[in-house]
């Protein structure tokens, strides 16, 4: 097994881990997550901006040129189809709500914790192959792409348990387990193809990788850093960003 295998692997799996310690802090700790989640939120969308605006593109449009800019919009645009139809967001909205009449419906909770299952464990395979497109570009990308995916499966740990126990409580800790294992299958599944990928087509499935972390910050992980504590939530934003700058200065 290759260094690079081994990376994509390591990191995927840390990936996975961090969805697990979200699902435990739900467990355990579920008025302190609900509490301090939008310091998280704020810190890991400075993270993942920096990250794209300074790393992701610029490496997507050299590598691939124009081809990059659609891709870019297919990234954020798929994002935004799957939580429509899905029902979910992918950051830590645990304040989600069923109407009243629709939660007295049996079948209407097991069929809302499905999607939402669904859903995040589709968006979790993505995370993982976002890991291994950037450990094919370089150690330094890929590295920094593992740092955005594994602090936002954090929160993402939070999501998926606080939604799929809401409706499927008997399930709710297999389920949720199955979605922080399909993190590291998707970063294992990466690996038996993207050493036959042109660079153009790497640099497309980076701006791919930029479109949905732009969808995750702008509209999972931005506006629930405006319900309070601006000025701290804006801190933590601008520490995430400065962190990705000085990791890329190292």
């Amino acid at each position: 097994m290759s260094e690079l295998e081994i990376s994509i692997i390591f990191y995927g799996v840390i990936a996975g881990l961090a969805t697990l310690s979200g699902i435990y802090v739900m467990r355990r700790k579920q008025e302190w997550a609900l509490h301090n989640a939008h310091y998280v939120n704020s810190f890991t969308a400075g993270l993942i901006l920096a990250l794209v605006f300074f790393h992701l593109l610029p490496e997507a449009i050299e590598l691939s040129d124009l081809a990059s800019y659609p891709g870019i919009f297919l990234g954020f645009f798929s994002f935004y189809l799957l939580e429509n139809f899905v029902v979910i967001h992918s950051g830590s909205e645990i304040h989600y709500c069923l109407d009243e009449d629709e939660s007295t419906s049996p079948h209407f909770a097991s069929r809302l914790g499905l999607m939402a299952f669904s859903g995040l464990a589709f968006h979790s395979v993505i995370d993982g192959i976002i890991i291994g497109v950037g450990f094919e570009i370089s150690p330094e990308i890929g590295f920094l792409a593992a740092m955005a995916v594994i602090l936002h499966e954090v929160p993402e740990g939070v999501t998926s348990f606080a939604l799929i126990n809401r409706s499927m409580p008997d399930k709710s800790y297999i389920l949720s387990i199955i979605v922080a294992l399909a993190t590291p299958a998707g970063a294992l599944f990466s690996i038996f193809f993207i050493g036959y990928l042109s660079e153009t087509m790497i640099g497309i499935l980076l701006a791919l990788a930029a479109g949905t972390f732009i969808y995750v910050a702008a509209s999972d992980l931005i506006p629930e850093t405006h319900e309070k504590n601006n000025i701290q939530n804006l801190v933590a934003f601008i520490i995430g960003a400065i962190v990705i700058y000085g990791i890329s200065l190292l």
